[in-house]
C-alpha cells in the first residue's frame, strides 16, 4: 500500500480542496512546508498526499545518526524540502487515486475548477478511469468504485502473469528448475 505521495502546485490550497472533494476527505497544514497542505482521504489507511507550492523539491540531509540508537534525535540528518528555482510545466509523476464519486461528479467537480477532464480506456479497453489536469498540469488518475474493482482484478498477479506470458519470457526468461540433488552427495561449499 502507498500510504502518501507529494506534489507540487500553483495553488496548493485550491488543489488541496479539490482532492478532499474527490475523497470527501480532509485538508490539513502541512507545517514542513509554508504554504502547503496535507489531505487525508479519511478512508480508514491513513491515504493522503501532500500538496506544496511550485518548486518545492525534497533533497537529503547530510550525514547519519548513530544506527544503534533507534531513539536519537534525527532532525539534523533528515530530508529537507526547500525552493528550487526551476519549475517544470510537466513532470511524469502521476498519481491513481479511488473515489467513491461517479464518472459524473469527477467531471463536474473538474470542470468547475477549468481543468482538463475526460474518461480513459487504458491498454485498448482492458481498464477504465478518468483523467484530471490538475491546473491542465498534473495528471491525476481517478478510478470509481467500479473501475477500481476492475484495476484490482488485472493487478493481480496470476493476471498480470498471464498477460504479460509472452513479453516476460522474452525479457525474462524461464529458468528451468534446478535439479534436486541425491542426499548422499556431500558439497563442499
Amino acid at each position: 500500500m502507498i500510504n502518501h505521495i507529494s506534489i507540487a502546485v500553483n495553488e496548493p490550497e485550491r488543489v488541496a480542496n479539490f482532492l478532499a472533494k474527490i475523497w470527501d476527505g480532509r485538508v490539513f497544514p502541512f507545517p514542513p512546508v509554508p504554504d502547503g497542505y496535507f489531505v487525508i482521504a479519511d478512508d480508514g489507511k491513513g491515504t493522503a498526499v501532500e500538496v506544496t507550492p511550485a518548486g518545492t523539491i525534497l533533497v537529503p540531509g547530510e550525514g547519519l545518526p548513530d544506527e544503534n540508537d533507534l531513539e536519537a534525535v534525527t532532525e539534523v540528518y533528515e530530508a529537507q524540502f526547500v525552493k528550487s528555482e526551476f519549475v517544470p510545466r510537466y513532470v511524469a509523476t502521476h498519481l491513481n487515486i479511488n473515489t467513491q464519486k461517479s464518472i459524473e461528479e469527477i467531471r463536474e467537480i473538474a470542470n468547475r475548477e477549468g481543468w482538463r477532464v475526460l474518461v480513459c480506456n487504458r491498454g485498448g479497453g482492458l481498464f477504465q478511469l478518468v483523467e484530471v489536469w490538475i491546473e491542465n498540469s498534473f495528471m491525476l488518475e481517478v478510478m470509481t468504485p467500479e473501475q477500481t474493482q476492475r484495476y484490482v482484478e488485472i493487478t493481480d498477479p496470476a493476471f498480470m502473469e498471464a498477460a504479460f506470458a509472452d513479453a516476460l519470457s522474452q525479457s525474462h526468461p524461464v529458468r528451468p528448475e534446478i535439479p534436486t540433488l541425491p542426499a548422499e552427495l556431500n558439497l563442499i561449499g
